[in-house]
């Protein structure tokens, strides 16, 4: 424990553990020409994930609106104001950009990748690092997901809420990451992840999906490589040597949004010319259960051998590893 000073207030306080783990970067950044979309390639695969996301612990999507609580049938008489989460229409979702950017920061950390948000100091220090800005050279991560200039091959459905209900949490205060200062530079190269545990509370309420529900998602996919689809099922968790639960939403630093990925069937799309040959060829495969599985272990194995830095992978997935026994430390916390 130590002492935290905020900004002129020099009223001290007691620290608590830092609630994230640091992952260094790769040594080096792989960029290659991507596949594009003007047509569907031989040797590539298309096709679909249908699953389903089940809440860990209580998910906080910030719509970024504070809203009279009876609006959003919270009928505690405690609670006039709530921060609430996002809907399309009367439906709780969770943004498909949400899951995208949560799925993109692991396909980042264990494969040579760019770092593609960051702050402009790092950037002018960490050059080989730099986002991808030519769109006929990118990294994997750019490849799958997408850059400036080019639209990524992976698409990310909003995923509705299918069961439960939401419910108001109480959290602490929470604090601003600190910025890596110039001098700090040559700390670097890190990327921060948050760990899971037992969530701590406060008095600020919010809207949650609460521990249980589940989400429906969807995600399409064209002219991937195997690897890359293994690359895509290890950030979701699903290495059978190195298994680990994602962290979404808001409120992570008091370990809110754990998440399972649960990959229920898999479509994959048929060669187009083989349709022209066979006029009773079903044009999806579905992949399900035990074929389903071991398909999954051969692309995750193709990545494995071709994509995966699996000393970054290993460091990830202890820190995300769940279920993880620890209390969630209430703010401030040391960096």
């Amino acid at each position: 424990m130590g002492q935290y000073r905020r900004g002129g207030n020099k009223k001290n306080q007691n620290i608590a553990p830092k609630p994230f783990a640091h992952i260094r970067l790769p040594d080096d950044v792989t960029r290659n020409s991507p596949i594009g979309h003007h047509r569907y390639h031989n040797n590539y695969i298309s096709g679909q994930i249908i699953g389903t996301i089940e809440a860990l612990s209580p998910i906080h999507i910030g719509s970024g609106i504070i809203d009279h609580a009876e609006n959003v049938g919270i009928t505690d008489q405690n609670v006039k104001l709530i921060k609430t989460v996002v809907r399309i229409g009367d439906n709780v979702v969770i943004p498909g950009s949400s899951l995208k950017g949560a799925i993109r920061s692991i396909v980042e950390a264990i494969s040579e990748s760019c770092v593609c948000k960051t702050a402009s100091e790092v950037k002018n220090r960490l050059k080989q690092y730099r986002e991808c800005n030519n769109k006929t050279k990118l990294c994997v991560a750019c490849r799958m997901f997408g850059a400036m200039g080019f639209q990524g091959n992976i698409a990310i459905q909003d995923a509705p809420q299918v069961e439960e209900q939401t419910e108001t949490e109480f959290i602490p205060p929470l604090y601003r990451p600190r910025r890596y200062k110039i001098d700090d530079i040559k700390e670097l190269p890190m990327r921060r992840f948050y760990m899971h545990g037992k969530v701590a509370t406060g008095k600020t309420p919010i809207e949650t999906s609460k521990a249980g529900s589940k989400f429906q998602f969807l995600v399409r996919f064209n002219n991937l490589k195997k690897e890359e689809l293994g690359l895509f099922f290890t950030a979701l968790g699903h290495h059978s040597d190195y298994p680990f639960k994602l962290k979404i939403g808001g409120a992570k630093p008091i370990c809110f949004g754990s998440v399972d990925f649960q990959i229920d069937e898999i479509h994959i799309d048929k060669q187009i010319s083989d349709t022209y040959l066979d006029w009773d060829l079903d044009r999806v495969d579905v992949k399900k259960d035990e074929l389903k599985k071991d398909w999954m272990m051969e692309c995750v194995t193709e990545a494995t051998n071709l994509l995966i830095q699996t000393n970054l992978l290993q460091k990830l997935a202890d820190t995300l590893k769940h279920p993880n026994p620890r209390q969630c430390p209430q703010p401030p916390w040391t960096y």
